[in-house]
Protein backbone atom coordinates (compact mmCIF):
# COMPACT_ATOMS: atom_id res chain seq x y z
CA UNK A 1 0.00 0.00 0.00
CA UNK A 2 1.29 3.53 -1.07
CA UNK A 3 1.53 5.64 2.40
CA UNK A 4 0.64 8.88 -0.14
CA UNK A 5 -2.75 7.29 -0.91
CA UNK A 6 -3.74 7.11 2.36
CA UNK A 7 -6.50 9.52 3.61
CA UNK A 8 -9.48 9.77 6.08
CA UNK A 9 -10.53 6.74 7.97
CA UNK A 10 -7.67 4.80 6.78
CA UNK A 11 -5.08 7.23 7.57
CA UNK A 12 -6.47 7.89 10.75
CA UNK A 13 -6.30 4.20 11.70
CA UNK A 14 -2.95 3.64 10.27
CA UNK A 15 -1.64 6.34 12.89
CA UNK A 16 -3.34 4.88 15.78
CA UNK A 17 -1.25 1.75 14.66
CA UNK A 18 1.77 3.35 14.48
CA UNK A 19 0.94 5.03 17.72
CA UNK A 20 0.60 1.29 19.53
CA UNK A 21 -3.75 1.14 19.43
CA UNK A 22 -5.67 -1.55 18.27
CA UNK A 23 -8.07 0.38 15.69
CA UNK A 24 -10.53 -0.24 13.13
CA UNK A 25 -12.40 1.62 10.06
CA UNK A 26 -16.10 1.55 11.28
CA UNK A 27 -19.29 3.03 9.92
CA UNK A 28 -21.17 5.67 12.03
CA UNK A 29 -24.12 8.15 10.45
CA UNK A 30 -23.10 7.36 6.77
CA UNK A 31 -19.46 8.06 7.14
CA UNK A 32 -16.15 6.07 8.24
CA UNK A 33 -14.20 6.89 10.92
CA UNK A 34 -11.30 5.12 12.95
CA UNK A 35 -12.06 3.71 16.47
CA UNK A 36 -9.39 2.40 19.20
CA UNK A 37 -9.50 0.54 21.80
CA UNK A 38 -8.50 2.50 24.53
CA UNK A 39 -7.74 0.40 27.98
CA UNK A 40 -10.01 0.77 31.14
CA UNK A 41 -11.79 3.39 29.11
CA UNK A 42 -13.10 1.36 25.62
CA UNK A 43 -13.69 2.47 22.45
CA UNK A 44 -12.95 5.73 21.70
CA UNK A 45 -12.81 7.71 17.96
CA UNK A 46 -9.31 8.88 17.14
CA UNK A 47 -9.15 11.75 13.93
CA UNK A 48 -5.33 12.82 13.98
CA UNK A 49 -5.82 14.15 10.14
CA UNK A 50 -8.41 16.44 11.83
CA UNK A 51 -7.29 16.75 14.94
CA UNK A 52 -4.09 18.99 16.09
CA UNK A 53 -3.83 18.14 19.79
CA UNK A 54 -3.68 14.37 18.55
CA UNK A 55 -1.05 15.22 15.87
CA UNK A 56 0.86 18.02 17.49
CA UNK A 57 2.39 15.70 20.22
CA UNK A 58 3.17 13.33 17.62
CA UNK A 59 5.03 15.68 15.98
CA UNK A 60 6.88 17.16 18.99
CA UNK A 61 7.80 13.59 20.08
CA UNK A 62 9.21 12.32 16.50
CA UNK A 63 10.92 15.69 15.72
CA UNK A 64 8.73 16.40 12.56
CA UNK A 65 9.98 19.54 11.24
CA UNK A 66 6.70 21.08 8.88
CA UNK A 67 6.78 24.20 6.88
CA UNK A 68 5.04 25.48 4.06
CA UNK A 69 5.96 25.74 0.52
CA UNK A 70 3.64 27.99 -2.12
CA UNK A 71 4.03 26.57 -5.29
CA UNK A 72 3.51 28.45 -8.32
CA UNK A 73 1.27 26.86 -10.82
CA UNK A 74 2.32 25.77 -14.04
CA UNK A 75 -0.41 27.04 -15.86
CA UNK A 76 0.44 30.68 -14.29
CA UNK A 77 -3.16 31.02 -12.39
CA UNK A 78 -0.68 31.61 -9.42
CA UNK A 79 0.13 30.16 -6.91
CA UNK A 80 -0.87 27.01 -3.93
CA UNK A 81 0.61 26.44 -0.52
CA UNK A 82 1.52 22.88 0.23
CA UNK A 83 2.71 21.70 3.75
CA UNK A 84 5.92 19.97 3.72
CA UNK A 85 6.58 17.21 6.92
CA UNK A 86 10.05 16.22 7.14
CA UNK A 87 11.88 13.68 9.55
CA UNK A 88 14.90 15.36 9.74
CA UNK A 89 16.17 14.16 13.25
CA UNK A 90 16.07 10.73 12.86
CA UNK A 91 19.49 8.77 12.34
CA UNK A 92 17.50 5.86 10.74
CA UNK A 93 14.76 7.27 8.49
CA UNK A 94 14.45 10.20 6.76
CA UNK A 95 11.27 10.91 4.23
CA UNK A 96 9.32 14.01 3.52
CA UNK A 97 5.15 14.07 2.39
CA UNK A 98 3.55 17.15 1.08
CA UNK A 99 -0.29 17.61 1.59
CA UNK A 100 -2.70 20.62 1.74
CA UNK A 101 -3.72 19.86 4.79
CA UNK A 102 -0.50 20.14 7.62
CA UNK A 103 -2.51 17.41 10.00
CA UNK A 104 -2.12 14.99 6.55
CA UNK A 105 1.52 15.19 5.74
CA UNK A 106 2.45 14.62 9.09
CA UNK A 107 0.24 12.10 9.98
CA UNK A 108 1.75 10.31 6.29
CA UNK A 109 5.27 10.80 7.32
CA UNK A 110 4.64 9.18 10.90
CA UNK A 111 2.85 6.00 8.79
CA UNK A 112 5.78 5.63 6.73
CA UNK A 113 8.39 6.11 9.78
CA UNK A 114 6.47 3.13 11.73
CA UNK A 115 6.17 0.70 8.78
CA UNK A 116 9.79 1.65 8.12
CA UNK A 117 10.80 0.53 11.42
CA UNK A 118 8.59 -2.45 11.20
CA UNK A 119 6.07 -1.41 13.75
CA UNK A 120 3.05 -1.91 11.62
CA UNK A 121 2.61 -3.73 8.21
CA UNK A 122 1.14 -1.95 5.63
CA UNK A 123 0.65 -5.00 3.71
CA UNK A 124 -2.31 -6.22 6.42
CA UNK A 125 -5.66 -5.39 5.17
CA UNK A 126 -7.78 -3.83 7.79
Amino acid sequence: MNVSELSGAQLDCWVARAEGFRAEVVKANGMEFCRIDVETVGHQFYQPTQNPTITAPIQFRQRYTLYPLDEISSKGAGTRRVWIAEAQMNPEFHDMFRDEQPLVAVCRLRVAEAAAAGLIDLARAN
